[in-house]
């Protein structure tokens, strides 16, 4: 098993790198550094077209030395290192092979350079990764730092059978960080929100499944001998408060399901997921719904 983070000559935010270092040193997991290089030209009616090929790989290879380089002095010392280098014409493809093809634990992004400080901002590669990656992807708040090993797992769920089969691999998870689990589920009040569902009975009744799946998810974490430390429901006006509720601490991870509308062991963001991922001040990871 490893950990794979991508990084290329075109990247500039590090966020992705220190992330990758803070989990594989706290999982003591070897980490794969795989500097994915565009190739335009990678195509049969381009490459018989123009000579490229020869200088295209020259420059590829000392920009990837480059690359490489860099990545290399962001991450922590005491970690096992393997770098390989990669072209193709899609980045989050080839980003997403090497992934399956190391039976990756995690595949790992950072954020896009114009999104907002200390929250997760999706660029092309990350967007693509989210919508199809057969491995669980790690992403990183824009400016992160690494402060530490991982210390809580914070598991985010609605209430569905759907999610409860979430708790395998988050216990997993938690057995290889060595840490405990918060479980909690996200009401966001709206100002237009249907006049039923703000009726005491409907309200009772959504909490009351909040509550068997908070339960069924804690006896899957005894079984596996994993602590759940808390369950809670965050509840405010919008996502930006509801998220504002857990008592966020360094050395947080964040952990939530791909949607149910997508396709079965891979990931793809629904718009839950994706309001989460956006308003989260600690790093995300996205798993694929299980088979």
């Amino acid at each position: 098993m490893s950990i794979v983070v991508g990084f290329g000559p075109d990247v500039r935010s590090t966020a992705g790198l220190r992330l990758a270092g803070q989990l594989a040193r706290s999982m003591d997991e070897p980490l794969v550094l795989c500097c994915v290089v565009h190739n335009a030209f990678d195509t049969p009616g381009l490459r018989d077209a123009y000579d490229v090929d020869a200088e295209w790989r020259a420059d590829m290879q000392e920009a990837a030395k480059d690359a490489v380089t860099t990545a290399r002095e962001v991450l922590p010392d005491k970690i096992q290192v393997e770098t390989v280098v990669r072209s193709g014409r899609s980045v989050p493809q080839a980003l997403g092979d090497e992934g399956v093809r190391r039976k990756a634990r995690l595949l790992i992004g950072g954020s896009a350079t114009v999104g907002s400080l200390g929250r997760i901002s999706l660029g092309s590669t990350t967007d693509r990764l989210v919508h199809s990656s057969k491995v669980p992807v790690a992403l990183a708040p824009r400016g992160y730092q690494d402060d530490g090993d991982v210390r809580r797992i914070m598991l985010a769920v609605e209430p569905s059978p759907d999610d409860v089969a979430l708790a395998e691999p988050v216990a997993e998870l938690a057995t290889s960080l060595g840490v405990a689990v918060d479980v909690v589920t996200f009401l966001v009040r709206q100002r237009s929100a249907n006049a039923a569902f703000a009726s005491n009975a409907v309200s009772r009744a959504w909490k009351e499944e909040v509550a068997k799946t908070h339960r069924a998810i804690r006896d899957v974490m005894d079984a596996r001998d994993v602590e759940v430390t808390s369950a809670l429901i965050a509840e405010a006006e919008g996502f930006s408060n509801a998220m504002r509720v857990p008592e966020w601490q360094p050395g947080d991870l964040l952990v939530i399901g791909s949607s149910r509308h997508g396709p079965v062991a891979s990931v793809f963001l629904g718009s839950t997921a994706s309001r989460i991922l956006r308003h989260s001040p600690v790093p995300v990871v996205v798993l694929p719904r299980p088979r």
